[in-house]
């Protein structure tokens, strides 16, 4: 009795394994399965850098575009008020330039420096401190005439993929940042 019981639970598994190993009809399904997870990672990564470039450009050229206002002292009659609402007007004019959305202004992050003759490395200050970003760092400040001056803009990002390479956010809410930077010297406009 010992010995049949011992033939037949040799014997069984052996069959088992040898119709898994004819029967082929589920591969396709099972190697579907182990590649489709990294290949559609690996395609959501491709799409995240790619908007992360994308918007990058579009920061960059929007920075541009309402830094010219400041560069010809257009400035001086478009963004009126006080500090607070300069500063709004100003976003304003990136976010209509950059067209990403009705969040533009609250992801939106300005820091215009007039730097006189020099540039000193304080004014520099790095914009974000930990792992968030300063708002105290973020100043509008008038640029006068002839006067070199730096606009530096930065917006946050939502990270889609994360933990699986690495992680593209610098920001402990999960986004990350991108910045914008245009230095010139104002025109030497009339007031």
């Amino acid at each position: 009795m010992l010995r049949v019981l011992v033939r037949s639970c040799l014997i069984r598994p052996r069959r088992v394994m040898m119709r898994f190993r004819k029967d082929a009809k589920g591969a396709t399904a099972i190697e579907f399965g182990l590649l489709a997870m990294p290949f559609f990672i690996m395609l959501m990564m491709i799409v995240e850098t790619s908007m992360s470039f994308w918007t990058r450009q579009v920061l960059q050229e929007a920075t541009s575009q309402a830094a010219r206002t400041i560069l010809t002292g257009e400035s001086r009659k478009l963004y009126t008020g006080t500090t607070a609402e300069q500063t709004a007007k100003f976003r304003d004019a990136i976010c209509a330039n950059m067209k990403i959305g009705s969040d533009c202004a609250t992801r939106l992050f300005i820091d215009v420096q007039p730097m006189g003759a020099s540039f000193p490395p304080s004014a520099a200050a790095n914009m974000i401190s930990g792992s968030k970003i300063d708002p105290s760092k973020f100043m509008m400040r008038p640029v006068a005439p002839s006067e070199v001056a730096v606009v530096r803009v930065a917006i946050k990002m939502p990270v889609l993929v994360q933990g699986f390479f690495g992680t593209l956010a610098a920001l402990e809410d999960g986004s990350s940042v991108l910045q914008a930077v245009v230095a010139f010297q104002a025109e030497p406009y009339v007031l």
